[in-house]
């Protein structure tokens, strides 16, 4: 019987190549889709899985208000949380603080011949020694237990050796770090594998926390004035950090009670397991992009439609043929056939089917997960000793087949045997009402991904293209010099270059700061209008730019006047963005310059207001940003070009050179800097748009296939029609009529729903472009053309049929 039902099974398939090759190759991508879907979904999902105590392993979060208002929510921390907690808290086991190297630094590898290796480096972190009893990370050299124990000791990645010290042993030997936090000769300790993709936290180098702990702020700090720290906990085997965060309201009142009580202020410290890190957006100073899990469900949603529409494509490939397999049936009905046998036997045909599916997905899955781990920036690949990637194949060989095979199955050995023996069987009409159905709900699938396809891109352009306030055309920025070697003669040095960039015929303006635009600011502290009390603080940030900044940026002042650098008074004053004027009361532009802010122990005069200007993406409203006048600054040079770049280039980087030796040309150009941001919502759009153009090829092979058995099973009333004078281009209308009407539904059930999810999606941006009639209208134009397109071919081809070889042949 088995034989029997691969005998009948094969000749089906080769029999009906076109329908054969389209229900597998339908079936083959979409099982592909899936299995790569999964695969990402489970990548993001297994964030910071490979740590050995990860169940145990939680980072502290600190929410904070200010007179019942929420202010703000993140990770940072005092130095001094971390061992209070393990002293106070018998249930905290151990804990780990780090401390980014803000800014990057240079690092160079002190070679004993030849001139040493430098690179600008930004992936530093200040880690306590406690940092791999907590964490998990692969050694290969050295013993990273011990390896952070004593001052000015490095741990760096397999890697970071490699770009080095090649092939030699790090081990023992020293590197310089010039312009960080923490300059100096470090010894490495240790080399460890590189840190796996699914960390939140990256790194390329570990230094020892007793190095950033000279810091003159952090030295007079009693550990809670500077938030500049990140606290890790380990809990006791079996501890509930439910019920250990009941304890920290009595540890906040504690330490900071009476601080915060002066302020009207009020924090709430939580546990996060480091489990949920990657995806829980929302924190500020996160160390790596994080994920919604909403965006995880709605790409496995993707994958379960894409998987819908090619079954739906077999169900409806399959159905369809049923008249034309009714004979076939009814003689074997009429032999004695059981229907049971029957529904095996059609069964088994889908089995074959969705075996011969799964395994060319397999090999289209393979060449898919590098598209998608280009876009990503990740690597990915099928792991097959998993045995949940089985599981998963075996699941969808089995729901495909009993799915697709099932209703066919049951439409085919139903049909009444005497009316297909006389003839009749044209005349049945199964599962017609059905078919529709289900394309319909293909054509609702691929419109909601087209138009969400269509939305996604339109935001990110306005985002692009969207005024910022300044103007990044053609700036080039670079960072400025950290080895430095006479630090007295280094601000006359800074200006000296500063002024020869100026000198090259093709730079128009040129200007220091300590940050720019996308790069976050330099300080964010507790602000309020002079005379006003100290619980009325609100949360502002300040960056340190040069005089010359304004200009180079060609930033818009309302009010006001930049600063004078002759006025000795102008170098305390600061400039203020129009979000300040409301958020701290002071009134309209003009009268703002009457007042004055008071930022931690500073009062300062306010000399100009600046149009509201987006130094963040426009993901987030205009924030309070105070503008602090520096003379020079040796973080970042930003030079508008005007001519040749390549030779511009060129020249910056000898000037650079000739006035700061030894250190490292590293430059890049604003808008491609800025634009990094939207990098979550790129990478977004770019996996939409891939997997609603394989659907939309999905849908589309299953529309050949319907439309060119619709036009097979027309013929005959094709001919009649143009015997009676009927036009090809009235045939073609009529018929694809049918289609086009399928669609129109398919757009008064799916624009509603794409309405919804784009509304709520471009929720999340505080600019974002208007839910305009264009956005549903085209996507529903352009899957009427690619419907009409994709069946007039077959329409076309029976229409023009000569109709006297039709009819004789009836």
């Amino acid at each position: 019987m088995f034989k029997n039902y691969l005998t009948l099974a094969f000749r089906n398939l080769l029999k009906r190549k076109l329908y054969s090759f389209i229900n597998i190759a339908g079936l083959a991508i979409g099982v592909a889709v899936c299995l790569v879907i999964l695969k990402y979904v489970d990548f993001e999902l297994s964030y910071d899985n490979y740590h050995q105590n990860a169940p145990n392993i939680y980072r502290t979060v600190t929410s904070s208000y200010t007179n019942g208002e929420f202010r703000s929510a993140g990770p940072l921390s005092g130095y001094a949380q971390g061992p209070l907690l393990v002293q106070d808290i018998p249930e905290v086991k151990t804990y780990v603080r780090t401390h980014p190297m803000y800014g990057g630094a240079v690092i160079s590898n002190n070679a004993s011949a030849g001139e040493p290796l430098r690179f600008h480096e930004e992936n530093i972190q200040f880690v306590d020694s406690t940092f791999f009893d907590v964490f998990t990370y692969q050694s290969i050299a050295g013993n990273p237990a011990t390896a952070l124990d004593k001052p000015n000791s490095m741990v760096i990645t397999k890697t970071t050796a490699k770009k080095y010290f090649n092939n030699e042993d790090p081990v023992g030997k020293t590197m310089t770090i010039s312009g960080g936090w923490a300059d100096g000769d470090y010894q490495v300790t240790a080399v460890i594998d590189d840190v796996p993709e699914n960390s939140h936290f990256p790194f390329d180098f570990l230094l020892s926390f007793q190095n950033i702990m000279q810091n003159g702020q952090y030295k007079n700090d009693n550990g809670w004035g500077w938030y500049n720290f990140v606290t890790y906990i380990e809990l006791q085997p079996g501890a509930d950090h439910k019920e250990v965060e009941k304890k920290l309201p009595a540890f906040i009142q504690k330490y900071q009670g009476k601080d915060l009580a002066e302020s009207n202020s009020k924090q709430v410290l939580t546990f996060q397991p480091v489990r949920d890190i990657h995806l829980t957006p929302g924190f500020n100073n996160e160390s790596s992009a994080t994920m919604s899990v909403n965006t995880i469900y709605f790409f496995v949603i993707i994958s379960i439609f894409i998987l819908a529409i090619a079954w739906i494509n077999y169900i409806n490939l399959s159905t369809a043929r049923a008249i034309e397999r009714a004979r076939e049936v009814g003689i074997k009905k009429a032999i004695g056939a059981f229907r049971t046998q029957l529904m095996s036997q059609f069964i088994f045909e889908s089995v074959l089917v969705n075996f011969i599916g799964i395994v060319i997905a397999v090999l289209i899955a393979f060449m898919l997960l590098p598209v998608l781990g280009d876009i990503v920036g990740k690597r990915l690949a099928f792991d097959f000793t998993d045995i949940r990637l089985w599981g998963i194949l075996l699941g969808l060989f089995v729901v495909g087949s009993l799915v697709s095979g099932a209703y066919p199955a049951f439409v085919l050995s139903s049909f009444n045997t005497t009316a297909v023996l006389k003839g009749g069987a044209d005349k049945v009409s199964g599962g017609f009402s059905l078919r529709k159905a289900l394309v319909v709900f293909q054509f609702v699938a691929s419109l909601i991904l087209i138009a969400g396809t269509f939305a996604i891109y339109r935001q990110l352009m306005f985002m692009r293209s969207q005024d910022k306030g300044f103007d990044m055309e053609q700036m080039l920025i670079f960072n400025g010099p950290s080895v430095i070697e006479n630090r007295e003669t280094a601000e006359e040095k800074l200006i000296t270059l500063k002024n020869e960039i100026k000198k090259i015929a093709s730079v128009e303006n040129v200007a220091t700061s300590a940050s720019i635009p996308g790069g976050g600011f330099n300080w964010g502290t507790g602000m309020r209008r002079d005379g006003t009390q100290q619980e009325e603080s609100k949360s502002g940030n300040v960056a340190w730019i040069d005089p010359d900044f304004l200009a180079t940026y060609k930033m818009e002042l309302i009010s006001g006047r930049p600063w004078d650098p002759d006025r000795k008074s102008d170098r305390e004053a600061m400039l203020v963005n129009e979000a300040a004027l409301t958020t701290f009361g002071l009134g309209d532009a003009q009268h703002a310059l009457e007042e004055r802010i008071i930022l931690g122990d500073d009062t300062v005069n306010i000399i100009g207001v600046l149009k509201n200007y987006h130094w963040n993406s426009l993901k987030s409203e205009h924030i309070p940003i105070l503008l602090a006048s520096d003379k020079v600054s040796r973080r970042n040079y930003s030079v508008r070009l005007s001519g040749n770049i390549p030779e511009s280039i060129r020249q910056i980087e000898a000037k650079f050179k000739e006035v700061f030796p030894g250190n490292p040309f590293d430059y890049y150009f604003l808008d491609d800097f800025f634009d990094k941001q939207y990098k979550d919502d790129q990478q977004f759009g770019k996996i939409f748009s891939l997997f609603a153009g394989l659907a939309i090829v999905i849908a589309c092979l299953g529309l050949w296939g319907l439309a060119s058995f619709t036009t097979t099973q027309k013929l005959r009333e094709i001919s009649i029609r143009k015997v009676l004078g009927a036009s090809t281009s009235s045939i073609m209308s009529l018929l694809s009529s049918q289609f086009m009407i399928l669609v129109l539904i398919a757009s008064v059930i799916a624009l509603p729903i794409t309405w919804y999810g784009i509304d709520r999606w471009l929720g999340g941006f505080a600019f974002h472009i208007n839910l305009t009639w264009d956005l549903f209208v085209i996507p529903s134009v352009i899957l009427a053309l690619i419907a009409l397109g994709t069946v007039s071919v077959h329409i076309l081809k029976g229409a023009s049929t000569n109709p006297a070889k039709v009819l004789r042949s009836e």
